[in-house]
C-alpha cells in the first residue's frame, strides 16, 4: 500500500463528511468504498481508522459510522479551536516574530480587507484560512500546529467553516468586519510581543463562529455539514 493511496482516500472521505455530502449516521464499509474509489480495501481501512482518530467516525461490530454531533459539541469544538489558536499566537508573540513575517501578516490582512470590499466570499475564505495557518506556524511548535490543524477537521470549527447565504448576508458581512478588527489587533499584539493579549484576542475571535453556527442552523442550506448535527 502506498502512502499516496491511503492519504488520497483520507482526504476524499474527510471532504465528503465535512461538506455534509455524507451525513451523520451513514455506515461506511471498506469493501463498498474500495469499489467506488477504485482502490484496494487496505488504504480505505487505513483512512477509516484515521478518521475515527479525528473524531469523525465511530466504530462498532459492523464497521464505521459517521458521527453525529450534539449542538453543545459544536460549540465546544469552536472553543477548543480558539484555545489552541490562542496558545499558538501567545507563543509566537512571546518568542518574537521577525519583521519579514510581520510584513507578511500585514499584507494578508490587507488582502482580506480587499476581499471584503470586492464581496469575494470564496476568496476571503481561502485567504482567512491561509492567515490563520500562518499565525499558528509562527508559534514554531510542531505540537500546537498539529493540534490546531486537527481542530479544523471538525465540520464546524475551522476559521471559514460556515459560508454565508443571501438571507443572512448583512449579518455575515458585519461578522467579517468585526473579524478584520480582530485580525489587526492580533497582529499588533504579536508585533508588540504581548502574549497574553494575543491569546485573549484570538480566543475572542474564534467565538465569532458561534454566531455563524446559529445563523447556519437558521439557514440550513448555507451549511450542509450541519447534517452531522443532531436536532439542528
Amino acid at each position: 500500500m502506498s502512502e499516496l493511496q491511503w492519504k488520497s482516500a483520507l482526504y476524499h472521505l474527510r471532504s465528503q463528511i465535512v461538506s455534509g455530502e455524507l451525513t451523520g449516521g451513514t455506515k461506511l464499509r471498506a469493501s463498498h468504498l474500495a469499489v467506488e474509489m477504485g482502490v484496494s480495501r487496505t488504504p480505505i481501512s487505513e483512512a477509516l481508522i484515521k478518521l475515527e482518530g479525528e473524531g469523525l467516525l465511530v466504530r462498532d461490530k459492523s464497521g464505521f459510522t459517521i458521527r453525529s454531533f450534539a449542538l453543545r459539541e459544536v460549540h465546544d469544538a469552536i472553543d477548543l479551536r480558539g484555545l489552541l489558536e490562542g496558545a499558538a499566537v501567545q507563543k509566537a508573540a512571546e518568542r518574537g516574530v521577525d519583521q519579514a513575517e510581520l510584513n507578511k501578516l500585514h499584507r494578508s490582512v490587507d488582502e482580506l480587507e480587499q476581499a471584503i470590499v470586492d464581496d469575494d466570499v470564496a476568496g476571503y475564505d481561502q485567504l482567512n484560512l491561509t492567515f490563520h495557518n500562518h499565525l499558528t506556524e509562527l508559534s514554531d511548535s510542531d505540537i500546537l500546529i498539529a493540534e490546531v490543524q486537527r481542530s479544523y477537521r471538525f465540520p464546524f470549527a475551522g476559521p471559514s467553516a460556515f459560508p454565508t447565504g443571501h438571507s443572512d448576508s448583512a449579518r455575515f458581512r458585519n461578522s467579517l468586519i468585526i473579524g478584520q478588527q480582530h485580525h489587526r489587533q492580533i497582529v499588533a499584539a504579536v508585533s508588540c510581543r504581548e502574549g497574553a493579549r494575543a491569546f485573549a484576542l484570538m480566543y475572542e475571535h474564534a467565538k465569532l463562529a458561534h454566531d455563524n453556527v446559529r445563523a447556519a442552523i437558521k439557514n440550513r442550506e448555507t451549511a450542509p455539514q450541519l447534517a452531522l448535527v443532531k436536532n439542528a
